[in-house]
């Protein structure tokens, strides 16, 4: 009875959890698609579905020319997440057949459900129940600057791996500090190996961002856990002595942590070598930070950006609702709890020494994280706000219970305030729906994969780096609407001409050039006899079944001269930001 009882608050928390994260996801119907980020998320999954080889290691084939056709890339910079990716490929030929589905949309409730179970299960032992089940809702589904990300920008709200990895390396710390008993035994060898664990599995998360975070708690805690670890050294000689019971756990441990490493590590080292070709390619830092007094900011009405515009106020840079705001609450209960434990440096020392890096950052005038090496592509401060509510709520955990009526009268309000951010917060990110995939997109995406041919011309395409390599020269004539367009591959399965890269080496848009692409998009450009003969040539030269026309990009005379060229549209649907797109067929 003892235990089923101390499985009811998991049960409870993992379907409180489990029901917010369906209801912020809303649409489970399809696959997700906005014509920004989103489509790429997906394309990444679809990508390593039909482009990963796991013998005798994981490896993508990265040099090929899927986009960019004909000429070719190297596809190393996207936005690999590999745990995603690899759930996206498992559920793409397992479930869907070799077709898109909702399988991010899973995978996001996964990963609330894994951050709030996880923290629960880490915290209990230290600071009981009833606060480690609320410490798992401050850190998945009240993370309201990550969900307000999804899925927009769902490699920085996906970082489940990540928490458990730095409150596993905070519960080994408090484990190791010497308290009262003189004969106070360390972290069995099990802890060591999950810890062990959760550092590989961080691997599995985007690594510029959301990983890094884990890595670089890891690095501050270990001069503290190395200072705790030589106050005990008469005992450290038992920390690789199994305890008798623990050996089927250590087995389980060493056998995640293999399977682990190898599936994570090699992608990551392909990645790592293919990207030093980047090493000296420079990208102008945007001086994007947020203003440290933005913590003090809740979750109300009538106060929140959506009310004020605070980017005004603090002359900082606006990212995205929620940025460097983990809840006025929170922050308060956090000064409590540091002032409880003020005379435990070892306690508090990493925690605060994180949250000065992460709060005065400013990628040009005080770039405090590119210290380390992961950082080193780290753009904008706010983004650090997805560990605040992990970094404070340690603080906060340490707050005293009341043992007064005072005392209790003073914590009401702060309760209220609690459940009035918790609801305020969570009310806007449910606003958003995301897109799905419409069946119009999916017939018409049908006739273009059935149609003979290798590859489909988009016009106008884009072809650029976040870096701006291809916006100058005139490869990208509509970015804000056509930079996704390539994603849409994953449903027609055909090559495609353009992309957008994080960074784009200049040598890769030369064949573009020589070309004289850059004349052809040229917005209102009609083109001239020579034009028509050398894309006819171009077409039938590289088998193209067909163009993909973006009618609203295109003047009326422009689009009058493709009819007459190439014949009226076979199918016509609208995409997300690229409005009506038409298939014109290629016929030899």
């Amino acid at each position: 009875m003892t235990h089923l009882r101390r499985l009811i608050l998991p049960i409870l928390l993992a379907l409180l959890v489990g029901g917010l994260a369906v209801w912020l996801v809303d649409d489970f119907s399809g696959p997700l698609s906005d014509g920004g980020d989103t489509d790429f998320y997906e394309y990444v999954g679809y990508y390593v579905a039909h482009n990963l080889t796991f013998w005798p290691v994981p490896h993508l084939n990265l040099l090929h020319n899927q986009t960019f056709y004909p000429y070719g890339a190297n596809h190393t910079l996207l936005d690999w997440g590999w745990e995603r990716d690899y759930w996206y490929a498992l559920c793409y030929w397992l479930f869907g057949k070799g077709e898109p589905g909702p399988y991010l949309q899973y995978y996001y409730v996964y990963s609330l459900l894994v951050t709030a179970l996880g923290a629960f299960w880490l915290l209990r032992g230290v600071f009981g129940d009833g606060r480690a089940w609320v410490a798992g809702l401050i850190v998945s589904v009240f993370n309201f600057y990550c969900i307000w990300k999804y899925p927009t920008h769902l490699n920085v709200c996906v970082l489940h791996w990540t928490t458990l990895c730095m409150l596993a390396t905070y519960r080994l710390l408090y484990e190791c500090v010497p308290r009262s008993a003189p004969t106070q035994p360390l972290p069995p060898l099990p802890w060591w190996l999950l810890w062990v664990w959760l550092h590989v599995q961080v691997l599995s998360q985007e690594l510029g961002y959301v990983a890094g975070f884990a890595l670089t708690f890891t690095v501050l805690c270990a001069p503290f856990l190395a200072w705790s670890l030589w106050q005990r050294r008469v005992v450290i000689p038992g920390l690789f002595r199994p305890a008798p019971g623990h050996k089927p756990y250590i087995w389980l441990l060493v056998s995640l942590i293999g399977i682990s490493t190898w599936l994570y590590l090699p992608p990551t080292i392909q990645i790592f070598l293919g990207a030093q070709a980047y090493a000296d390619s420079s990208v102008e830092m945007p001086p994007s930070w947020s203003h440290p007094l933005r913590l003090l900011i809740p979750y109300l009405p009538g106060v929140d950006e959506f009310s004020i515009r605070y980017d005004r106020i603090f002359r900082d840079t606006y990212e995205s609702y929620g940025q460097t705001r983990p809840g006025l609450y929170l922050i308060i209960l956090a000064v409590v709890g540091f002032w409880a434990i003020r005379r435990k440096p070892l306690l508090w020392g990493p925690v605060v020494l994180m949250l000065g890096l992460c709060v005065v950052y400013h990628p040009v005038l005080l770039p405090t994280l590119k210290v380390f090496p992961w950082f080193s592509f780290n753009r904008h401060g706010g983004r650090a706000t997805m560990v605040y509510p992990l970094l404070f709520g340690l603080l906060a955990l340490w707050a005293p219970r009341p043992q007064t009526r005072a005392g209790w009268l003073a914590l009401t309000p702060l309760l209220v305030l609690m459940l009035a951010e918790w609801s305020w917060g969570y009310r806007y990110p449910h606003l958003y729906k995301p897109q799905i995939v419409s069946e119009s997109v999916k017939a018409y995406m049908q006739t273009v994969r059935t149609t003979p041919g290798e590859a489909v011309l988009d016009f106008p395409f884009c072809t650029i780096g976040a870096d701006g390599v291809g916006a100058v020269e005139g490869l990208c004539p509509y970015y804000r609407e056509q930079n996704a367009v390539f994603t849409f591959r994953r449903f027609h399965q055909k090559k495609v001409v353009g992309q957008y890269w994080g960074r784009l080496l200049p040598a890769y848009i030369q064949p573009f050039l020589r070309d004289h692409w850059d004349r052809l998009l040229r917005p209102g450009y009609v083109f001239t006899p020579a034009d028509w003969q050398f894309l006819d040539r171009f077409l039938q030269q590289h088998r193209f079944a067909g163009i993909n026309l973006y009618p609203d990009l295109l003047s009326a005379e422009q689009r009058a001269a493709f009819y007459a060229h190439y014949g009226p549209p076979r199918a016509e649907t609208r995409l997300p930001m690229a409005g009506r797109v038409q298939f014109l067929v290629f016929r030899r």
